[in-house]
């Protein structure tokens, strides 16, 4: 008899899979890791070289922002926000110690460059030198806040009677000057209100003939200038155009009455002559009707 067979049993592989998908995460996870740090170290070392950068040119933009303030090309406000703008975009620590020395060279320069605009707007918006008083009284009014910025200082100047009187800053009084020219003068320098307005009289017609006699109106003679205020100038004016459309308008009526005193004329001449005819008709009808009776 044969034996029975033999059956070999074999234990099953281990499932790895999970094994193998977690060692996959952790090493993914640590390549991200080795990114994100060297990712920060680079972060790191350029924002160190960048402040580096930054702090090694601040000493310079210091100076230069001294200078410009001493010179006046900028103003304090702007000479601090240079400090503060510049820290702050390289991650230096705040200026406020520079802050402070800009406050003590600005308050320290402040009344002798207050003091040259001062004289200088005067000069500009006045046209003559400052006085002593002028400078020292709108000093005060700086030091009391009355006048914010140098600007405002000219603005004052700008509505002065002095420069009013001077300059004719409306545009009302600059029309005037060109229409009318300049107002005249005192001895003393000071305007009167009243212009010289010079006229041509070649450009206004005059009568002819006897049309003068016929229209029994003497026109005015204007002269060939007058001085007078804007409402004189003004009507004056209107007076020469007055005059000059009269003219025109009596030549004009006077050129319709002699085109129409012809016209009359031929046609009296003209009735005349038919009339002639007519008489001369009637003589002859009748001597023409007796001779054929």
């Amino acid at each position: 008899m044969g034996g029975a067979p033999s059956v070999t049993y074999q234990a099953p592989k281990p499932d790895d899979t999970f094994a193998n998908f977690l060692k996959y995460e952790q090493e993914k996870e640590k390549i991200a890791a080795d990114k994100a740090a060297t990712a920060e170290a680079e972060r790191k070392a350029e924002a160190a070289a960048r402040k580096a950068s930054g702090a090694a040119g601040y000493a310079g933009l210091k100076r230069t922002t001294q200078e410009q303030l001493a010179q006046g090309l900028i103003g304090y406000e702007s000479a601090v926000n240079q400090l503060r703008d510049y820290s702050a975009r390289y991650d230096l620590t705040p200026p406020e110690a520079d802050i402070q020395e800009l406050t003590q060279q600005y308050t320290a320069a402040l009344p002798g460059k207050r003091a040259t605009g001062i004289s200088a707007a005067i000069e500009e918006f006045l046209n003559r030198p400052a006085t002593e008083e002028e400078i020292t009284k709108a000093q005060k009014r700086f030091q009391e806040g009355y006048y914010g910025t140098m600007e405002d200082f000219k603005g004052s100047l700008a509505k002065s009677p002095e420069f009013q009187e001077k300059f004719n800053p409306s545009y009302l009084e600059n029309y005037y000057d060109t229409m009318f020219g300049k107002q005249t003068v005192t001895a003393e320098g000071k305007k009167t209100g009243k212009r010289t307005f010079k006229f041509d009289k070649s450009l206004l017609p005059e009568y002819s003939g006897d049309l003068a006699d016929r229209t029994k109106v003497k026109t005015p003679d204007f002269g060939s200038e007058f001085l007078g205020s804007v409402e004189e100038l003004n009507q004056q004016t209107q007076n020469i155009r007055d005059t000059r459309q009269y003219l025109y308008s009596a030549g004009l009526t006077n050129l319709q009455g002699e085109i129409d005193s012809q016209v009359q004329k031929l046609k009296n001449e003209g009735s005349k002559e038919v009339a002639k005819i007519s008489s001369w008709g009637n003589v002859m009808s009748s001597a023409l009707s007796g001779f054929w009776s």
